[in-house]
């Protein structure tokens, strides 16, 4: 009969607190991998076979997991290729594959720098009409934060202005907690005009206020030639970004005069 100890341990082992699960889709695991090594590891060595039964995982699965793991240096196996039993290996291991994912991201790093001198020549490129780009979700978000700071920064006065949607902000900085401090650190200015009141200034930028007790539904950006006006659609931002100098140039005077009025209101 089986240890109950060791029943407990195999039917289990896979299960771990969902504060932790994020871990495993930072490093790109699938679900079944993740299974797998935590079994390996709390339980020890075992079979394909055993894995299996265990886990409710079936062989091949279980076999392409058992082998992933292993190119990643998580797990081991036994010599005897006819009784082979695998093992996972510390987890001081993921240390390992940080180091790697840093070492690959220099590298990306470098032939990006040889590659963009051409790749911004041919984005330069002036273009008759208005450019329009739709980004979804929250990376789109980021996306869009992370222009405004590259092409504020060559902006003579460096500043930026905003309207500011109380029911957007919070998904705004979502993926991008360090925006602020980026743009403080850059000496990016910024001017918001909060409809619906909130928010709260961080470091070169001033904050206005338009009370309403109706919610703006999209929360708009002007900066540099563009203009990003970002929405949610079931809950999740949905972003438009217009490149067009014309407009705006006409979203800073519009800008422009209700901050002025504003000030003069209060």
């Amino acid at each position: 009969m089986k240890n109950l100890t060791d029943v407990w341990a195999r039917t289990y082992a896979f299960r771990m607190p969902p504060s932790h699960a994020h871990l495993f889709e930072a490093f790109g695991f699938s679900e079944n991998e993740r299974k797998v090594y935590l079994y390996l590891l709390r339980g020890g060595a075992a079979s394909i076979r055993q894995v299996a039964a265990d886990t409710g995982v079936n062989r091949g699965t279980v076999y392409e997991a058992l082998k992933s793991l292993a190119d990643r240096g998580l797990v081991s196996h036994s010599a005897d290729a006819a009784r082979r039993q695998f093992s996972a290996e510390d987890p001081t291991a993921f240390h390992m594959l940080v180091r790697d994912e840093e070492e690959r991201v220099a590298a990306m790093r470098g032939e990006l720098g040889k590659a963009l001198p051409d790749l911004a020549a041919l984005y330069g490129t002036e273009h008759a009409q208005p450019a329009i780009r739709v980004h979804e979700g929250h990376r789109g978000t980021k996306v869009i934060l992370e222009d405004v700071l590259l092409t504020v920064a060559k902006e003579p006065d460096r500043m930026y202005r905003v309207y500011s949607a109380t029911n957007i902000r919070e998904h705004l900085y979502y993926n991008f907690a360090s925006f602020s401090e980026r743009r403080i650190k850059a000496g990016i200015k910024a001017k918001v005009i909060a409809i619906g009141g909130g928010g709260e200034v961080r470091g070169l930028d001033e904050r206005r206020w338009i009370i309403s007790k109706k919610a703006a539904p999209a929360y708009v950006i002007v900066y540099g030639k563009k203009m990003a006006i970002i929405s949610l659609a079931e809950g999740r931002p949905h972003s438009v970004v217009i490149e067009d100098a014309g407009l705006a140039e006409t979203q800073k005077l519009v800008f422009d005069s209700l901050w002025n009025k504003l000030a003069a209101e209060h």
